[in-house]
Order: structure tokens, then C-alpha cells, then sequence
């Protein structure tokens, strides 16, 4: 789907009060050998969402980088046996959870928002709300669906949670 739709289906959702003030964007920089993709949203012009492929990898594989003396050893030849060792399991569940802290630290991954974006129209306010990706249940908080007095009962997860809390209700005090 071309960016230019999957942008006003997704900011259709936006709450009334919001929809000026709130835009998404996506670029895609072809200065970088594997064109470096980023997504962002801005409040008033002002971002203040962003996630990016090259930061969000570089990170993560420093944070593995830290970890990796943890693992069991790895196989010395790398044969289709590998898949089954102890050492691949434990990298996996390993990485998976590096990108599990990182989410919750406020990094995304444009990989990871794109599909997001991709998926947030096909789900209810409930399943949004609870959905295990912060990016989803985060734009859920900026979502028409969501009541005034919902919004004051939530409790937020991540740092891009809070903030589009935050700019939920102050929308909707003004």
C-alpha cells in the first residue's frame, strides 16, 4: 500500500481535536547503501515519534553484543543441525528480548511501525489498546474510539504511551 493511503486512513482515526495538529510522515534516505527508512509524527508541526531502522539495529546489536557472553557455546560448523542447538535458541530468545526492552524504552524500528500501521485498521479499540507492539496501543490512546473518561482510567507502558496520553487529555481539556 502506498504510504500517501496508509497515512490518511491512519490519521482518520485521530480524535477530532487532534486531526490538525497531528501528521504522520516516512522517508526513505538513498544516501545509505540499503536506503535507511524512517517514520515519524509531529504534534503541531513538532516531532514527537520517531523510529528508525539504523539506530534502532545499531543498538540492539550492541545490547547483544554486551549479552552474548551469556550464551551457551555456539556449534563450531554451521550445519542445518544449528537450528536445532541450545546456542540458537538461547540468541534467538535472546534478541527478541533486547527488542522486547528496547520497545519499552521508547526505540521502534521503522520495520516494525510500518507493519503496524499496516494492521492498526483491521483491529478493534480493545484488541489496539492491548496489543503486545507500544506503537499500536499507543496511537490507540490518540484514537476517536477511545471516551473522555477512558482515557483517564489508562495506565501507560512505554514512553510513547505516556506522551500520546499526555496529548490526549490536553486535547481534550481545551
Amino acid at each position: 500500500m502506498q504510504f500517501s493511503k496508509m497515512k490518511k486512513q491512519m490519521l482518520s482515526f485521530v480524535a477530532p481535536p487532534l486531526q490538525p495538529r497531528i501528521n504522520l510522515y516516512a522517508t526513505v534516505d538513498r544516501h545509505f547503501h540499503d536506503g535507511e527508512a524512517r517514520v515519524w509524527m509531529t504534534l503541531d508541526g513538532e516531532p514527537f515519534f520517531k523510529a528508525e531502522d539504523l539506530r534502532f539495529t545499531l543498538e540492539a546489536d550492541r545490547r547483544y553484543a554486551l549479552a552474548k557472553a551469556r550464551l551457551p557455546k555456539k556449534p563450531e560448523r554451521i550445519t542445518l543441525e544449528i537450528f536445532q542447538s541450545d546456542w540458537y535458541k538461547a540468541s534467538t530468545e535472546l534478541d527478541q528480548q533486547i527488542e522486547r526492552e528496547l520497545e519499552q524504552e521508547g526505540w521502534h524500528a521503522n520495520y516494525a511501525v510500518q507493519q503496524d500501521l499496516l494492521l492498526y485498521p483491521t483491529l478493534s479499540i480493545e484488541e489496539a489498546l492491548t496489543h503486545p507492539h507500544a506503537f499500536i496501543r499507543g496511537f490507540a490512546l490518540l484514537d476517536r474510539r477511545v471516551g473522555k473518561r477512558r482515557l483517564e482510567r489508562m495506565t501507560c507502558d512505554t514512553p510513547f504511551e505516556l506522551t500520546c496520553l499526555k496529548i490526549r487529555l490536553e486535547a481534550e481539556a481545551n
